[in-house]
């Protein structure tokens, strides 16, 4: 049992550090991190889920692993969709950052990892040890320095 509830702290622990790696843990109040707790409270779910059948109480793991899959905060999956995956309104960003997103090519409130990885495609060709333009790199990098520091 003592095995199951270390395993189940350490996977817990793993998946808050690879949030916070992430950036999808902001600085600021837990409560007001709801998608990140929803994850945690779901990961625990399943790990007591899968301990308690393995003890042979079949209803109350299949119950723990059902409380699991409502309370998860996958994209992939979600019964009670959060406010927070939509995007912001066109109207919440600064004409500096609509320019950004129209440099690098992005739809307005494009995550993180899109507008880098956006931003590795462009300087491929725009580099000028690629023979680009050092202007256009310094526009991209530009573009990318101020999304990943406004809104991430």
């Amino acid at each position: 049992m003592w095995i199951a509830v270390g395993v189940a702290i350490l996977a817990m622990l793993i998946f808050l550090g690879r949030q916070i790696r992430l950036g999808k843990v902001q600085s600021g109040p837990w409560f007001k991190q709801f998608r990140v707790l929803r994850g945690v409270t779901s990961l625990g779910l399943m790990v007591l889920g899968v301990a308690l059948m393995a003890r042979g109480a079949m209803w109350p793991g299949l119950a723990a692993l059902a409380a699991a899959i409502v309370v998860s905060s996958t994209v992939r999956f979600s019964i009670f969709p959060s406010g927070t995956s939509r995007p912001e309104a066109a109207a919440a960003y600064t004409p500096e950052e609509i320019k950004a997103y129209q440099t690098l090519g992005l739809a307005i409130g494009a995550d993180r990892k899109t507008v880098i990885g956006a931003w590795k495609q462009l300087m491929k060709a725009a580099h000028p040890d690629q023979g680009g333009s050092a202007d256009r790199a310094k526009a991209l990098n530009a573009a990318r320095d101020l999304l990943l520091k406004k809104r991430f």
